[in-house]
């Protein structure tokens, strides 16, 4: 069968969609649909874009959907946010300045400042392209919508013409006629925040030559915001940093002339704006000053409740449509790219018609939360502290951040559409069974090992330590109480193949193991202590024996398959197989010595290698599945060995398992400086029982390799402290 996104599809047809309104929204609603291989029509009210006059900002929670979708900002001139300043309007005096860029490198992508009629274009470009992924969506300007009727996903021209779809996106903005045919619309209505805005853009060459205000954007990337009790001038640039782009948010009715159903691109009054700004210092007003009176524009900043739904029958809302944004955060189109980004993880080629509406409510599980989250904290973030203090509110701008760039919308909705698809199955999740008690490292019946070490000398561990997405290893973590410690977007993960020798409990004999190990993840247990570890999500092992052991007493994550390692004087390479199949190959070349002391640690701040772990113990995670009831558990939980017990460093830490360390010794390390992973994704034909894994794995993004390295260490432990957490 077709997979996509992992998923198995039950046919290739592609889904007629109707999207009404071509906005950011709809166009990347549009363009992600298209690469997903949907047959897509625009229905615009006007002629060509009014996306024009400003700036918008792209923070890497967005910039990095644009960017899996092969956009890139820096060819349209976007720049980069660089830094924070805040003045105080009436003095003229900086409060604070916040350099952005060491907070950046957490992120993923970067936090771009960008035209937004540059990104409109360039969305317009790619939906209409014969080139390209998918068939080009044909975009119907001057196409007025009167009516939509969501069960047969039809939709109403002036005209009189009819459009037809297999489903209808809403992302028709804060005015939305799409959204009138929701359930309880009428209690809807955008209404006034209380705020309008005046917006316009300025060369910065023009500003440069006022030394009264050119301090505001003298600065590369710098966002200045300059307050004064209920108004505030927002600065920052865009367009390579040559155009500055200008907000001046105050009482609307203080401009006020028309109803706010007409609250977007408004022409402004110029001398009624001065006189608005007239309280801000005479720098500020200097910059004011400089508005071309031309292209001046005001909008009403129009709120509104949140919805209880988004979606009825076949129809769906995006976008302001669904969640309009107030601008202090600028998150109104990246959360409508998350919405569209979204509903294309959720629609993969083969959806069957007849899932629609189950898929649309899963899209709203998917987003309505979050962005009704990001629209409440932006609402805050407008507030002045004496105004969250009479509500009785708070706003910690830290959080919010990093509950926003955090955020990977593709790998969550995709995710998410497996779990969904998994409840929709009588999928059976197996294990070895055990006939009692059984010999083992853990549990001898048979020989009494009281006199042997559990493990015999020289083990030898070869692993591959890299950075990679956070976002997307998330979704191997198996519940809500796992996360990561750090906020940002990079994650590091080992992969470590261990051969062991001289098994005692194996007659003498020995095995290979090799796992994928996620660090830097913690556990949050229901009293609210934390645990922090390296996860093990899955171990390969090409013995029986220590299988089931490892599953059976340690709920260790454990599989069988074919580990061949070949060796050389300067390489080692490793492959994973299936009888013949291969799926995990790591390649370690120009391998040369280095010497250093056990108990040092190896790496240093401004290096390439991977930091000192700060993992105390390993964390997993037992299932045991119900007999005869698929799906069903009969337990499940987390298990976790700390690292300072004996026996109980996995081959993916650092200092590679040892059990009582050696003092003042030395060990000789391989290092190889050109390594590689090579992970294949299976079917299943070729893969029939490891195909899901080995589909997964070769998913994950390896952004750098950290250290890769073949290690001579004293013996590996048996993990025997692990237990159950709670």
């Amino acid at each position: 069968m077709p997979h996509t996104n992992g998923i198995t599809a039950e046919a290739e047809a592609p889904l007629s969609i109707v999207i009404v309104g071509a906005g950011i929204g709809g166009l990347t609603a549009a363009l992600a649909l298209r690469q997903q291989g949907h047959d897509v029509t625009l229905l615009e009210t006007s002629r060509f874009s009014n996306e024009t006059g400003a700036a918008i900002h792209m923070a890497p929670n967005a910039n990095g959907l644009l960017r899996r979708m092969g956009l890139y900002l820096e060819t349209i001139g976007g720049n980069e946010m660089c830094g924070l300043a805040q003045y105080d309007g009436r003095s003229g005096k900086k409060a604070f300045q916040l350099p952005l860029k060491a907070m950046n490198t957490i992120w993923q992508h970067p936090w771009h400042l960008v035209h937004r009629a540059h990104l409109h274009t360039m969305l317009r470009e790619e939906v209409v392209s014969k080139g390209g992924k998918g068939k080009p969506a044909v975009l119907r300007l001057a196409s007025r919508v009167e009516s939509v009727n969501p069960s047969k996903a039809e939709v109403s021209l002036a005209d009189g013409e009819t459009v037809r779809g297999d489903l209808v996106l809403g992302a028709d903005g804060v005015h939305s006629i799409c959204r009138k045919y929701l359930p309880e619309s009428k209690k809807f209505r955008p209404r006034d925040s209380g705020h309008s805005a005046y917006r316009f853009l300025v060369p910065k060459e023009e500003i440069m030559k006022d030394p009264q205000c050119k301090e505001f954007v003298e600065t590369e990337g710098l966002l200045c915001m300059i307050l004064a009790d209920d108004r505030r001038v927002v600065v920052y640039p865009c367009v390579n940093n040559t155009l500055i782009n200008f907000l001046l948010i105050h009482p609307s009715h203080e401009s006020r002339s028309n109803s706010p159903e007409e609250g977007w691109n408004q022409a402004g009054n110029k001398a009624r704006m001065l006189e608005i700004g007239s309280c801000f210092a005479p720098q500020v007003r200097a910059l004011l000053e400089k508005a071309p009176e031309e292209s001046l524009k005001v909008w009403t900043l129009l709120d509104m409740d949140v919805l209880d739904t988004w979606v009825t029958g076949r129809m769906a809302l995006l976008g302001d449509a669904a969640h309009p944004f107030l601008p202090h955060q600028a998150q109104g189109g990246g959360q409508a790219m998350e919405d569209a980004v979204s509903l294309a993880a959720l629609l993969p080629l083969g959806t069957p018609k007849e899932a629609i509406s189950e898929r649309l409510r899963l899209y709203e599980s998917c987003r309505k939360e979050r962005a009704d989250h990001i629209q409440e904290a932006t609402r805050r973030s407008g507030m002045s502290p004496a105004e969250l203090a009479k509500r009785g509110l708070t706003y910690d701008p830290m959080t919010f951040t990093n509950y926003n760039f955090g955020h990977d919308e593709w790998d969550h909705s995709t995710h998410a559409l497996k779990k969904y698809l998994n409840t929709r199955t009588a999928l059976r999740y197996r294990q070895p069974i055990s006939f009692g008690p059984s010999p083992g490292p853990r549990q001898p019946l048979n020989r009494d090992l009281s006199q042997h070490s559990y493990a015999a000398q020289n083990q030898t561990v070869t692993s591959i330590r890299f950075k990679t997405s956070r976002t997307f290893l998330q979704n191997l973590l198996p519940t809500d109480q796992f996360s990561f410690i750090s906020p940002g977007t990079f994650a590091e993960a080992s992969i470590a193949c261990c051969t062991l020798r001289n098994m005692v409990w194996l007659g003498d004999g020995g095995y290979n193991h090799c796992g994928l190990y996620i660090h830097g993840v913690q556990y949050k247990k229901k009293d609210g202590e934390v645990l922090t570890g390296t996860f093990l999500p899955i171990l390969f092992e090409d013995l029986a024996d220590p299988i089931i052991t490892g599953r059976e007493e340690l709920a260790a994550p454990k599989l069988w398959c074919t580990i061949d390692i070949s060796t050389s004087d300067t390489s080692r390479s490793v492959k994973l197989s299936w009888r013949g199949s291969p799926f995990v190959e790591l390649e370690l070349n120009d391998l040369q010595p280095r010497t250093r002391n056990a108990d040092q640690d190896d790496g240093s701040a401004n290096s390439k290698a991977p930091k000192a772990n700060t993992d105390k113990g390993t964390l997993m995670y037992r299932y045991v599945p119900a007999v005869g009831q698929p799906g069903v558990a009969d337990a499940e939980y987390a298990v976790f060995a700390e690292f300072d017990k004996p026996n109980t460093k996995p081959a993916g830490s650092d200092d590679t398992a040892q059990n009582d360390k050696p003092q003042n010794k030395t060990s000789e390390d391989l290092l190889s400086t050109s390594a590689s992973i090579r992970c294949t994704p299976g079917s299943w034909e070729t893969l029939p029982t490891l195909h899901h894994i080995a589909d997964e794995w070769s998913k994950v993004p390896i952004y750098e390799i950290l250290e890769a390295s073949v290690k001579e260490v004293p013996m590996v432990g048996d993990v025997s402290s692990a237990r159950r957490i709670e």
